[in-house]
């Protein structure tokens, strides 16, 4: 079925041109062209219902002010069934109601209360010189090497971070990086979707490892414990404040969340200095900018493209009847081009002032490792503008067929040293 507008607001030349578009397909997001169509929904059809088609139907909230008023109504729009798209919406989410992601407060609270402490600015801030290191390593062979693929250069980064505060020790590390692509989602939509029984063999095994390397690991923490936070999971088990199976399925949610967007975000990066050279220099000659730099990326990029919530009420949005029971997909990388907030919206200003962006999220859901994942980014930029002058990108890059990770494939790019 076609996601059509309708409506005697939206000019006929708008509804021919978006009357095939499907906001669920995973190809979808492999266009050029999705920003254009992102802009027309804002501007005609900003709460759009995508009728059946590669997923039954649901609502997309495509303006920054009706992101925020779903994200902040959590009385109306729940986050326990299932939070993105994919197959679980009809299959049913095995970490509805139990993972901090798929849970409303008072239940949420609890979680994120768990393991709060370890990732305060003040906490992760004693990460910075180990990142740095990871980082800069990690450049100087790519720039001895001079072209390789970028998102194999920084693929390590986030998994070393979020490593180091599960308490992983560094020769996993590659392990994790490996159990992690495969089970959950180097590998984009369209080829899960399509992949043979094998392929979907695989990608269980890898995940049923890490789940295996986490009962391993939190075996040994309770005889053994340490300052990380698979001790806080293995003691909140302990106190019956999660069940073996969820403490697991936390394991794997931190482990992934501190790992896909955070990679994704760093080669977004890099492409959009490649685009906006004179922002580079300007970053390189003024590493002040470096904060703000950081969350002009985080809304240029928008690593993460949407969330969904499912209505538990009736509610009016926009003029349109959300009905109880219907998905709500609100998406980040739309919000965050909206012109009705941001000056020149398609354009990167590394000083860019206010900068209320949405790449974290909103409201009770604000991202759990934003200070990590900012962090990361503030040592990339600044160990990038330390060693490499420029880089050529060399081959069309490959973007993950996902409408949930805006992310790469495949970039090569030649790194010119400084």
């Amino acid at each position: 079925m076609n996601a059509v507008l309708s409506g005697p607001l939206v000019p006929a030349i708008v509804q021919e041109s978006l009357g095939q578009i499907d906001l669920a397909d995973p190809l979808f997001h492999t266009s050029s062209n999705q920003h254009r169509v992102f802009k027309l929904l804002r501007d005609f059809d900003p709460v759009h219902w995508n009728e059946d088609g590669t997923e039954p139907g649901f609502w997309s909230v495509t303006r920054y002010e009706d992101y925020v008023a779903v994200q902040k109504d959590g009385k109306s729009f729940s986050s326990a069934y299932t939070n993105v798209l994919g197959p679980q919406r009809r299959t049913g989410d095995e970490g509805s109601g139990r993972m901090l992601t798929h849970t409303d407060p008072p239940r949420h609270t609890d979680l994120r209360q768990l393991v709060n402490k370890a990732f305060t600015p003040r906490a992760v801030a004693g990460l910075e010189p180990y990142v740095r290191s990871v980082v800069g390593r990690a450049l100087d062979e790519a720039v001895e090497v001079g072209e390789c693929d970028f998102v194999e250069v920084v693929s390590l980064l986030p998994v070393a971070s979020i490593a180091a505060l599960l308490g992983v020790p560094e020769s996993d590390w590659r392990l994790l990086l490996t159990l992690t692509t495969a089970a959950f989602g180097s590998a984009d939509q369209e080829f899960r979707a399509a992949a043979n029984a094998d392929a979907r063999a695989t990608a269980a095994q890898a995940h049923a490892q890490l789940l295996l390397y986490c009962q391993d690991l939190m075996r040994q923490r309770g005889c053994d414990p340490k300052d990380d936070l698979v001790t806080a999971l293995v003691q909140a088990r302990d106190a019956g404040r999660l069940s073996e199976e969820d403490a697991m399925l936390f394991f794997d949610l931190l482990l992934l969340g501190g790992n896909e967007t955070t990679r994704h975000g760093a080669v977004g990066s890099l492409l959009a200095l490649v685009e906006f050279p004179q922002e580079w220099e300007r970053l390189r000659a003024d590493r002040d900018l470096l904060p703000g730099a950081v969350n002009e990326l985080l809304r240029w990029v928008s690593p993460s493209k949407h969330v969904l919530r499912r209505a538990v009420r009736d509610v009016e949005l926009k003029g349109r009847l959300i009905e109880t029971g219907q998905d709500v997909v609100v998406w980040h990388h739309s919000a965050n081009r909206d012109e009705r907030v941001f000056d020149a919206p398609d354009r990167l200003d590394l000083g860019r002032s206010p900068n209320p962006h949405l790449a974290l999220g909103a409201g009770a859901h604000f991202c759990l490792g934003s200070a990590l994942a900012t962090l990361e980014l503030r040592a990339f930029l600044d160990e990038l503008c330390d060693r490499v002058a420029a880089a050529t990108v060399t081959e069309e890059p490959e973007r993950l067929a996902s409408s949930v990770i805006n992310g790469f494939k495949r970039v090569r790019v030649e790194l010119k040293p400084l």
